[in-house]
């Protein structure tokens, strides 16, 4: 693609968007980030390069595409910001990488919502990217937007070697939700294991090392065969003794963690039923079980409070 690029974000996302696009042939023209500290670090690699720390009015004049990777809650002001630079956007693309903001963010007159897009990378990102770290191949994105635009962000997935789902606009909040649901709590859920690690004296920074394994098979069974179908455990047996005995210890030991086991537990057992582990008899009696629980905790709650 001849297009120039105007990448606004030297963070997290921008920098890796900056690496990878840059060595798929698109021509990284114009990059605007806060911290001059990676400026050198940056642009250094990225050849030919101009640099800043702020919304540049020349930038945007001279590209054909502009790509918006700041944090979502920046995304609406940012956008005004371009909107009053009084320029004449005709023929120019605006993308944004935000999993949560609709093109809503661009309902100014001045952009044409026919190449609007934003175009969120379904990956997580933890650090600066300083090289081509690969995090933008083989994954999937999410798109929404005008037809222009989405037709430019799929020749741009495509060439990163990555797939796309298109998501509703008024969805988009929904969408992110199961991203967050799928990687942070994925984070949580393994922090959760390494409290009740460390309540039965076992050191909580040996948890990854520990569960590692079955995290692996488990992923593994599921690229197999499947997310029901791979579903073992007391739930999937319909040990409820087993069950029980978990809530009479958690509820002993770590009683704060009583609402995350029951709410999860509720949820594994919909997944034993359409797996048919479980019938409709043996449901009813895990959900009462929990129930009792839910219905304890709420009592406590109260209790505290008043």
């Amino acid at each position: 693609m001849e297009k120039r690029v105007y990448i606004i974000g030297t963070g997290k996302v921008g920098t890796a968007f900056s690496f990878e696009l840059g060595d798929k042939g698109y021509d990284i023209n114009f990059l605007t980030g806060r911290n001059l500290t990676k400026k050198y670090d940056i642009t250094g690699k990225i050849h030919p390069l101009e640099y800043s720390v702020k919304l540049e009015k020349k930038f945007i004049e001279s590209s054909d595409v502009i790509i918006i990777c700041i944090q979502d809650k920046y995304i609406k002001d940012l956008a005004k910001e371009i909107s009053n630079l009084e320029l004449d956007f005709s023929g120019k693309y605006f993308i944004h990488t935000s999993g949560s903001e609709s093109t809503d963010v661009f309902n100014f007159s001045c952009f044409d919502p026919d190449r609007c897009v934003s175009m969120h990378p379904i990956q997580t990102f933890d650090k600066i990217s300083f090289s081509n770290n690969h995090l933008l191949e083989n994954i999937y994105f999410g798109i929404e937007g005008g037809k222009a635009g989405k037709i430019l962000a799929v020749n741009i997935i495509e060439k990163l070697h990555s797939k796309h789902i298109e998501i509703p606009k008024e969805k988009k909040y929904l969408y992110h939700s199961a991203c967050v649901v799928s990687s942070n709590f994925l984070i949580t859920l393994l922090n959760i294991s390494s409290e009740i690690l460390g309540s039965i004296g076992i050191e909580k920074r040996k948890t990854f090392e520990i569960f590692k394994p079955i995290i692996e098979r488990t992923l593994s069974n599921i690229a197999e065969d499947g997310l029901v179908n791979s579903l073992t455990g007391p739930f999937e047996r319909n040990e409820l003794d087993t069950i029980s005995n978990h809530l009479n210890s958690i509820n002993k030991e770590i009683p704060s963690l009583i609402p995350f086991y029951t709410l999860l537990g509720m949820e594994t057992v919909k997944v034993a039923f359409k797996k048919e582990s479980l019938n409709m008899k043996n449901v009813i009696s895990l959900l009462d079980l929990m129930n009792e629980y839910i219905i304890n905790e709420s009592g406590n709650v109260k209790n505290t409070i008043n």
